[in-house]
């Protein structure tokens, strides 16, 4: 996976985020993404939204996903949740220092660095693809963060089969 795009936008009516910066990195060859933000006051409880869609040249696009309010304590928990999103969250804890329970501390800098897909841990799929996942962290009822990452599904090109596809 390429990720080509990691953007965020403060939408903070109340003031909660003291920090917040999204990015790829600078390697040209793979990059990864980055994500970093910081309160000003604990985080007792907080929903996220999420979707990603694989854009299609013609038709319709496919929607992987598309949840709404999930929240966002037991989505940390990684319990009772469909296989996909575990999947994503146990990849993640390798870059990140994002709690496993809420409330979160005020004044800590949470992130999300060097982020790389491990394909082999993902189910078995034989496709490229432009995918695209939208995202946003709400509290209060209100949106706080919004975001959007952007990436390609690749084959790797195999050495040992004179560049033939894996």
């Amino acid at each position: 996976m390429i990720f080509t795009n990691c953007t965020c936008f403060r939408e903070d009516p109340e003031q909660m985020l003291s920090h917040l910066k999204c990015g790829l990195s600078k390697s040209v060859k793979r990059p990864t993404f980055n994500i970093e933000l910081q309160f000003q006051r604990p985080v007792t409880k907080f929903f996220v939204n999420m979707r990603i869609v694989l854009p299609r040249r013609s038709g319709d696009d496919f929607t992987l996903f598309n949840l709404s309010l999930i929240d966002g304590c037991s989505l940390l928990s990684n319990k009772n949740q469909i296989a996909f999103i575990q999947l994503g969250r146990k990849h993640m804890d390798r870059f990140s220092n994002i709690p496993k329970r809420c409330p979160w501390p005020k004044d800590v800098t949470y992130y999300i660095r060097g982020f790389r897909a491990d394909m082999a841990a993902m189910p078995a799929f034989n496709f490229e693809a432009d995918m695209n996942l939208w995202f946003e962290f709400l509290m209060n009822h209100q949106k706080v963060i919004r975001g959007f990452i952007q990436s390609r599904v690749q084959r790797r090109k195999s050495i040992k089969n004179n560049g033939g596809e894996e």
